[in-house]
C-alpha cells in the first residue's frame, strides 16, 4: 500500500514538473522568436508586427553589438542610436495603464507614440514647447522609414532565426486579432 501511494505520488511530482517545464518553454519560444513568427504572420496594413515584437521581447532576442548603439533594459527596453554628442535618435517600449506603448524620439526633437500594433496615435514636438502635432500632417511613411532606417538591424537580426520547434499557429493565435 504505501509503495503504490509512493509511486503515485512520484509519478504525479514527475508529471507536474514537465508540465510547468513545457509550459515554460512554449512561452519562452514565442518571446524568443517572435520576430520570425510576426514577419511570417498576415497583418494589416499600417501596423509592424516585426519591430513591435523585437522590442518587446528584446530581454530574450538576439541583439547584434553594433557601433554606436546601447540598449538599456530597466523597466521597459530604449535602444539610442548616437550620431554625435548631440544628436541620438531613441526608441523605447514600455507598459503603461495595462497599454504596451512604443516611443520614438528623432534628431529634431519630435516624439512619436504608437499603439500596441505600432500605428502612429499621436506626436509632440519639443522644440515648440510640446505642441502636439497633428498625425494627419505627418508623413508616414517616412517616418517609419526613419524608425527601420536606425532600428531595423533589430529586425533584420531576428528575422530568420528560425525555431527547433515551430510554433507560428500559437503566436497566431495569440497575436492576431493585436495586428489586424
Amino acid at each position: 500500500m504505501k509503495k503504490r501511494i509512493i509511486i503515485g505520488t512520484v509519478i504525479s511530482i514527475s508529471m507536474c514538473f514537465i508540465f510547468i517545464i513545457a509550459n515554460l518553454y512554449i512561452d519562452y519560444n514565442l518571446r524568443k522568436y517572435s520576430v520570425y513568427y510576426a514577419h511570417n504572420m498576415e497583418h494589416k496594413d499600417g501596423t509592424h508586427p516585426e519591430m513591435a515584437m523585437a522590442l518587446e521581447n528584446m530581454d530574450v532576442i538576439y541583439k547584434p553589438t553594433k557601433k554606436n548603439i546601447r540598449y538599456r533594459d530597466d523597466g521597459g527596453f530604449i535602444i539610442y542610436n548616437t550620431f554625435s554628442d548631440s544628436e541620438r535618435v531613441i526608441i523605447k517600449y514600455g507598459v503603461s495603464e495595462e497599454k504596451s506603448r512604443y516611443i520614438f524620439y528623432d534628431v529634431v526633437d519630435k516624439d512619436y507614440f504608437f499603439d500596441e500594433a505600432f500605428r502612429l496615435e499621436y506626436g509632440y514636438d519639443s522644440s515648440t514647447g510640446l505642441d502636439e502635432i497633428d498625425i494627419k500632417t505627418v508623413d508616414q511613411d517616412s517616418l517609419y522609414k526613419d524608425i527601420y532606417k536606425n532600428f531595423g538591424f533589430l529586425v533584420e537580426a531576428n528575422v530568420n532565426r528560425k525555431p527547433l520547434i515551430n510554433m507560428q499557429k500559437e503566436f497566431n493565435k495569440k497575436y492576431y486579432k493585436r495586428f489586424n
